[in-house]
């Protein structure tokens, strides 16, 4: 919401899983993560329960810019900025 710009904060968030002693591309990390999620949706089930399965403190990287970017393009995230340019 601050943004408003997805790739702002996509790149935000590459720095800081990548770090930035080394050149980044935003637009590459979120076609990863969009990529990444197109692929689990038609991973084999077994594949899939695996992933799910595994013991993680945090999301994945790719999965927190992969759901960042369906929010943006959420009718839920329109309307929420539409209400706050009304005020």
């Amino acid at each position: 919401l601050v943004s408003q710009d997805v790739s702002v904060v996509a790149g935000a968030m590459l720095k800081l899983f990548a770090g930035t002693s080394r050149a980044t591309n935003t637009q590459a990390f979120i076609d990863q993560a969009l990529e990444y999620e197109k692929l689990l949706k038609s991973a084999n089930p077994l594949v899939r329960a695996s992933i799910q399965r595994q013991q993680r403190t945090h999301p994945l990287p790719v999965n927190r810019v992969a759901e960042l970017q369906k929010w943006a393009d959420s009718k839920e995230y329109k309307t929420i900025l539409e209400k706050a340019a009304q005020s």
